[in-house]
């Protein structure tokens, strides 16, 4: 997979239609163009973790963080990419991924542990908390991975809940196509 850094728009462009970015992949790249001869004038893009071990074959996930401006911008098309094989999180306002004309990315991200509790043994305000923090994963899922409509004049981008009639969220793409806001 080719990659290409962008060190003044802080853009990692894919450089063809590629449907599939493995993040063990992408952190090799982004290593490579820190270390190259542009990239050393510049600051650190990405920050990783993980990898270690559990025990036997057993590791920890990796989580690469895009520092500052820097997303992950695909090829304009019409089709659905896929960041997987770990976490990619960060770039401005923390979306990791540039809009690209056409293209929906699935962020397919896991948690590295899970702490499971039997009985509650917890303060209502901690139960609300809990709740409130449920609340949000699911939301998130649902925007990373749910059905997505572009409207006719490109300028809108409509999130629907699991149910694929509910509108669960609305956002503007800027002129320039790098930046969504909320609606």
């Amino acid at each position: 997979m080719a990659f290409v850094f962008d060190f003044a728009t802080r853009l990692i462009e894919i450089t063809a239609p590629q449907t599939d970015v493995a993040v063990q992949d992408l952190i090799n790249a982004i290593r490579d163009a820190e270390a190259s001869q542009e990239g050393i004038n510049y600051v650190q893009i990405a920050r990783a973790s993980g990898k270690e071990s559990l025990g036997g074959d057993v590791s920890v996930g990796i989580t690469v963080e895009l520092l500052g401006d820097w997303q992950l911008h695909f090829w304009a098309g019409n089709y659905i990419a896929r960041v997987s094989g770990g976490n990619l999180v960060g770039g401005p306002g923390g979306d990791p991924i540039a809009y690209s004309q056409g293209v929906q990315v699935l962020l397919v991200q896991s948690a590295a542990s899970t702490v499971v509790l039997t009985g509650s043994g917890l303060s209502q305000s901690q139960a609300d908390l809990l709740s409130e923090a449920r609340n949000e994963a699911k939301k998130a899922r649902q925007m990373q991975t749910n059905k997505a409509v572009i409207s006719s004049d490109e300028r809108t981008v409509s999130i629907f809940a699991d149910d694929g009639q509910t509108l669960l969220h609305t956002f503007e793409v800027t002129a320039d196509k790098l930046q969504r806001a909320p609606v």
